[in-house]
């Protein structure tokens, strides 16, 4: 059965089961694009979709996602409510009756016309090679275009992105070009409902998995095989990746702020760092536990984990609309001054968490109900090889705040007992914890 009612009925079915190529809530992302679209008085903002590369793991550009919730190559969207239609989603042709080599090597994708319209809730998706006529239709009519794009790396190959900005720019040069994140960063900033379910969904795959590991630990041990211990916990509970290098950092190590090579053996009576995160639906988890390797902490490092909490648990204090994160630091950072640690506390306190482990949102931003930030005081003492660092992902209510990450053991006594548990019983949680 090789006739055109067989692609129809396949195609029918692939659009509604299929859950890799696009978010399921597309009501929510329809939402975002009528906010932005309300924003775009007389301007339209053109966004590209991530390429795709060769033997590389696909992951969509965030903005793209934000809007659309489609994960798929080589597609750009245009909003605007000057144009033909306010949203146009431009897809490659399937070609599914020739064969189509990209679905044969990667898989099937969604393509132009009234099929992907009602999967994805667009109102238009068309073919992408009318989006150059598209767009000299729409620049007759506007002044200022928002693009977004990656730039590329220094003395690397330009990005997909720049080449079309170049065009664009010489083609319509009465267009104002202004970066698409003045827009969208303030949007980003505020998560909704669907955002914190992802968001807290990424926090406890990766709360769980950080308490299995640390049963895990053990004298001897080499920091990759405790940074294994923790990815394959973020997986094996529905983690699609890390969401940034893991780091594991043991003794000296743990003085390094964001060392990752993870190659180095534990010892007896050390500290070791994790700062990890779990990604989910393209939001990522941050939360960084210090312990001893032998579930002990020496009358030194507990001095200094003391410190380190008492520091924390004052900025969390601290967190509430109306304030700014440099609030929040000064909170903390005047537990560690005053215990005369000042000189060991190197790095800012807090930075906001979202799609991007460092996420949009600048530190003189005031917070504000649906924000998530990040709190992480710490002291590192090189000459010691005491490094600690305790971090936690925190809400912004409308009366204060929640830790989302509190199922992560913290407190020295409940770090002792999670770790002291698997080796006072001696069941091995194995291979499949």
């Amino acid at each position: 059965m090789r006739d055109g009612r067989f692609t129809a009925i396949w195609l029918a079915i692939l659009l509604l089961v299929s859950s890799t190529l696009f978010a399921e809530d597309w009501p929510g992302f329809k939402s975002r694009r009528a906010r932005l679209i309300s924003e775009l008085k007389g301007a339209a903002a053109l966004v590209p979709g991530e390429m795709e590369l060769e033997l590389a793991s696909f992951r969509q550009s965030n903005n793209f996602y934000y809007l659309t919730g489609i994960e798929q190559p080589d597609l750009i969207l245009i909003l605007s409510p000057e144009a033909r239609s306010s949203e146009t989603l431009f897809l490659p042709a399937r070609n599914l009756d020739q064969g189509s080599l990209s679905e044969a090597w990667t898989g099937e994708k969604l393509g132009p016309g009234q099929k992907t319209q009602d999967a994805v809730g667009i109102a238009s998706a068309q073919e992408k090679s009318t989006f150059e006529q598209t767009l000299a239709e729409l620049a007759g009519k506007i002044d200022v275009l928002y693009f977004d794009f990656t730039p590329s790396p220094l003395d690397g190959p330009r990005s997909a992105g720049e080449v079309l900005l170049e065009k664009i720019e010489r083609r319509y040069p009465h267009l104002v070009i202004r970066p698409l994140s003045r827009l969208v960063d303030p949007l980003r900033m505020v998560k909704d409902s669907v955002e914190l379910a992802a968001l807290q969904k990424a926090i406890d795959i990766t709360a769980e998995s950080l308490r299995h590991s640390m049963q895990q630990l053990a004298p001897g041990m080499y920091e990759y095989e405790v940074e294994a211990l923790i990815e394959y916990g973020f997986q094996r509970r529905g983690s699609q990746r890390p969401g940034f290098p893991s780091i594991v950092g043991s003794g000296p190590n743990t003085v390094v702020l964001h060392y990752n090579s993870n190659r180095r053996k534990i010892q007896e009576g050390e500290l070791v760092l994790m700062d990890v995160g779990a990604e989910y639906d393209y939001y990522s988890a941050d939360v960084t536990r210090t312990v001893p390797v032998n579930g002990s902490f020496t009358d030194r490092q507990l001095e200094i984990y003391n410190i380190v909490l008492a520091a924390q648990q004052a900025g969390i204090r601290a967190v509430r609309p109306g304030i700014t994160l440099k609030e929040v630091h000064a909170a903390a950072r005047k537990v560690i001054d005053d215990a005369g640690y000042g000189k060991y506390f190197i790095h800012y306190t807090s930075h906001f968490l979202g799609m991007d482990v460092h996420d949009v949102g600048s530190r003189a931003d005031t917070l504000a109900p649906g924000m998530v930030i990040t709190v992480e005081p710490g002291i590192y003492i090189p000459e010691e090889g005491i490094g600690v660092r305790i971090e936690d992902d925190v809400l912004v209510t409308d009366r204060g705040s929640r830790v989302m990450s509190a199922a992560a053991p913290k407190t020295p006594d409940e770090i002792i007992a999670i770790m002291r548990s698997n080796k006072r019983t001696g069941v091995s949680t194995g291979p499949g914890f």
